[in-house]
């Protein structure tokens, strides 16, 4: 009789969960800790075009089709570059709940300062459910620039 040995598939899940990276996202209801993305952003930086997104330290407004929508609950993927992110790229859900989050936006996209850009998240993604109305107009502005 041999001894029992721990099976192949709980060595590689142990494996997979201690050097999995965290990601983890926190309600934030302001944006004070966040001055540095503070301004209003058009497609390209022309704030002659729509959408437009409106950041300061109550939150974010979104200019869309002529209604402006204001958000001052949203989650910030802190950890959502990984665990030795050094960059400057930050990312928030604007939208939805914990797992069903349809957008999400990424400031300093690239590694630019004054950049952001809005992608499919929960939506909008191949196979899976449709932009909403708002979002698709989102996403088709991206990518975005703080207004001259």
């Amino acid at each position: 009789m041999t001894p029992r040995r721990p099976a192949v598939r709980h060595i590689l899940l142990a494996i997979c969960v201690l050097f999995a990276p965290a990601t983890s996202a926190l309600e934030v209801q302001d944006l004070k800790a966040f001055a540095p993305l503070f301004g209003r952003y058009a497609p390209a930086g022309d704030c002659k075009r729509q959408p437009q997104v409106v950041v300061d330290a109550g939150g974010m407004s979104f200019e869309v089709a002529g209604k402006t929508e204001r958000v001052t609950r949203l989650e910030f993927a802190a950890s959502y570059g990984g665990n030795f992110y050094e960059g400057t790229s930050q990312w928030f859900f604007p939208f939805g709940t914990p797992g069903d989050w349809p957008v999400l936006m990424t400031f300093n996209a690239g590694e630019q300062a004054g950049t952001m850009t809005i992608e499919g998240h929960g939506q909008g993604w191949k196979g899976g459910p449709p932009l909403s109305p708002r979002n698709r107009a989102l996403v088709d502005g991206s990518p975005y620039r703080r207004c001259k």
